[in-house]
């Protein structure tokens, strides 16, 4: 492995980190606005009171007391919305790694050259799993940065550390989507199939909290988004085995992409 792709792709996405982060990074803002309000949260907090637990969940909550607190607001709210437009971010990546370049004809090219397919899917999945995390922190620094303008009273490592915690989720929704880009021939099908994965965990999360049982238990813990709420940060229940999980899921997930892509035809 040379660096040489990781340069290269850094050096024509890196404004991709500008636009996601500073995006991202307005959002927090905004949430920390509604949190420098008393007011304005414990109103909401009645609000939440009336919705059944499957908006609640929604909203990366399991009770409606987290939101009455600064810190409970902030990464209540925004965690799981940053989760929803991580996500989109990580089905671009994904088609970036090699579905792109195969279907616009690129791939031929650049395989003419003295690399190997497995160095350049590799580089190309560091590369972007490197602009994701240059995201998250900008997005991360600017929510903290903003809620110590605001002289909000929370703990500013919690809110960080909460926000950090949505990188192995998209690490896992960039490398699904190349793993179906690369079993799928047509880019289409990738991307619907990917819209799937994300849509289709994102209700097995409401719906598991909301349900009880073993299926609802088992449909909540298939699904990615319910290992991103920060609410374990505020309440100090942060497992970290749920996100070495993430990231087995990630290395699986991985390792067939890269197996698959080596071993099969490059064409359109």
């Amino acid at each position: 492995m040379s660096g040489i792709v990781i340069g290269n792709t850094l050096r024509t996405s890196w404004k991709q980190i500008l636009y996601w982060g500073l995006g991202l990074g307005a959002l927090g803002l905004y949430i920390d606005f509604i949190a420098s309000s008393p007011d304005i949260i414990s109103g909401y907090a009645e609000l939440f009171k009336t919705m059944p637990p499957a908006l609640l969940q929604a909203f990366g909550a399991s009770d409606v007391a987290i939101f009455t607190s600064p810190e409970g607001w902030i990464v209540s709210i925004f965690v799981s919305e940053a989760a929803i437009f991580l996500s989109v971010f990580a089905v671009m990546a994904g088609l970036n790694i090699t579905a792109n370049d195969e279907r616009s004809g690129v791939m031929d090219v650049i395989l003419s050259l003295p690399i190997s397919r497995a160095a350049y899917m590799l580089e190309r999945w560091i590369a972007y799993a490197l602009i994701g995390l240059a995201i998250i922190l900008v997005t991360a620094v600017i929510t903290v940065a903003g809620m110590l303008a605001m002289n909000i009273d929370a703990p500013s490592d919690v809110i960080f550390a909460s926000i950090l915690n949505l990188y192995p989720s998209a690490l896992l929704v960039m490398t699904v989507t190349s793993l179906l880009a690369t079993v799928m021939r047509r880019r289409a099908l990738a991307i619907g199939l990917s819209a799937a994965f994300v849509i289709v965990s994102y209700l097995f999360n409401a719906i598991g909290a909301a349900a009880g049982g073993a299926a609802a238990d088992l449909m909540e813990r298939l699904s990615y988004f319910s290992y991103v709420h920060g609410e374990a940060f505020v309440l100090g229940t942060y497992d970290p085995a749920n996100t070495l999980l993430l990231l087995l899921a990630v290395l699986v997930g991985f390792g067939l992409s890269l197996k698959m892509f080596v071993s099969r035809d490059i064409g359109i």
